[in-house]
């Protein structure tokens, strides 16, 4: 789920760092294959996977096979929450009773490491858990399944074109960034536990982030220079959301890029709003960041209809090419 709404962080995220601002010369060379994203997305689409399922499991084995075949650094992080137990919604906090569910949860991560990259890291991510519905079932083909398949895709393409950037880029799989609850506020407002109820894999990977030289790095010492985060990016005619939320200076980016690739058809006829994702924790850590979100049609999210003949290609196609552009202009 995203929530959409004006936030404290439009302020925080305006003085983010602006992102080095690199050219490239001509149209995308990407190598996005949309038609093996397409297959990728029939295993995402195949059944509901909620955070914590055996289904969600198996996906992570799947996208850790997938990535390694093509020689990428793989990295599997496992973690336990505690989620909101659903029967306890609209009811009065217990002695007497647990208020949460554990659930062991995983989100998996696959670098391509660019030979002429200093100690810094660009990341890519999307949520690869489905939502739970109460009662019925829904596959999240578009949310999120169409995002996760296109960053697999997108990973592929730059291992195939190996540019060399100046630092390494590293996909994310959120695990958790759904709420376990029907809605996204649920577990603040109308739950004992009293707890933030979404976005459970990203705020866990940035909890592990180490302060560097008034910024932030990995395990491993790369500076987080920044997040281009996907969701909801599958359905015909793509209109992407403009988020007040995300850096200005990647929104701008993404703009120019659009202009450049698509004649500015991803952003046409948008109004600004604020949406909440699994980009808020980087921002709250002043990580610059952008949620390239397909927003503006909600007519199957959450919803049984959200299944794999609502997606199109072209429109995988398209967001892995800005991805790709965006990349370029930001690291080459």
């Amino acid at each position: 789920m995203k929530w959409i709404g004006l936030l404290a962080l439009l302020s925080m995220a305006s003085m983010c760092k602006s992102p080095q601002s690199g050219s490239s010369s001509g149209p995308s060379t990407s190598a996005f294959d949309k038609a093996r994203a397409m297959k990728d997305l029939q295993m995402f689409a195949a059944e509901p996977h909620e955070l914590g399922s055996a289904r969600n499991a198996l996906l992570a084995n799947y996208i850790d096979q997938e990535m390694k075949s093509i020689g990428l650094t793989i990295e599997r992080i496992k973690f336990d929450v505690e989620v909101p137990d659903p029967e306890l919604l609209n009811q009065d906090a217990s002695m007497m009773r647990k208020a949460t569910l554990t659930k062991s949860l995983e989100n998996v991560t696959a670098t391509y490491k660019s030979s002429s990259a200093k100690a810094c890291v660009y990341l890519l991510g999307s949520h690869y858990d489905s939502k739970r519905l109460s009662g019925v079932e829904s596959v999240g083909a578009n949310d999120s399944g169409s995002s996760s398949a296109a960053l697999m895709e997108i990973m592929r393409s730059l291992k195939t074109q190996s540019p060399s950037f100046r630092c390494h880029v590293k996909a994310i799989w959120f695990d958790g960034e759904e709420a376990y609850l029907p809605n996204w506020r649920d577990g603040e407002s109308r739950h004992p536990a009293n707890q933030i109820d979404n976005t459970y894999g990203s705020r866990f990977y940035t909890s592990s982030l180490k302060a560097c030289d008034s910024a932030w790095c990995t395990a491993e010492g790369d500076k987080v220079e920044g997040l281009i985060l996907l969701d909801m990016v599958g359905e015909a005619n793509l209109t992407l959301s403009d988020d007040i939320n995300s850096t200005q200076a990647l929104r701008d980016l993404a703009k120019v890029v659009d202009q450049s690739l698509f004649k500015g058809e991803l952003f046409r006829g948008v109004s600004p709003k604020g949406i909440e994702d699994d980009h808020i924790p980087f921002l709250r850590k002043n990580i610059p960041a952008i949620d390239l979100i397909g927003f503006e049609n909600t007519s199957h999210w959450h919803q049984p209809t959200d299944t794999f003949d609502k997606i199109d290609a072209d429109s995988l196609l398209k967001v892995g090419q800005l991805t790709d552009e965006m990349l370029k202009r930001l690291l080459l």
